[in-house]
């Protein structure tokens, strides 16, 4: 099992929505829910079995965000446009 945490950045590498970007917004022991700011907001996250996305990158700033109820989709979008 992989180690998913909030404010990972990750891509899906299986279903519908394969070799997407998206961060993780929250998780439990099986899924993680992802957030890609666009078709998938903040407050509508993606559940996603964790053995489906691998991690491509961190981000601080998400972190901090989620950690403080302050963030939102625009910066959601900002952040993931580097890994697009």
């Amino acid at each position: 099992m992989q180690n998913v945490e909030k404010g990972l950045i990750v891509r899906t590498i299986s279903g519908h929505d394969k070799n997407e970007v998206f961060i993780v917004i929250d998780m439990d022991s099986k899924y993680a829910y992802l957030s890609n700011g666009k078709n998938r907001p903040f407050d509508n996250p993606k559940k996603k079995n964790i053995k489906h996305i691998i991690q491509v990158g961190l981000s601080k700033e998400i972190l901090d965000s989620i950690n403080n109820n302050k963030l939102d989709n625009s910066q959601i979008i900002r952040v993931l446009k580097d890994f697009r």
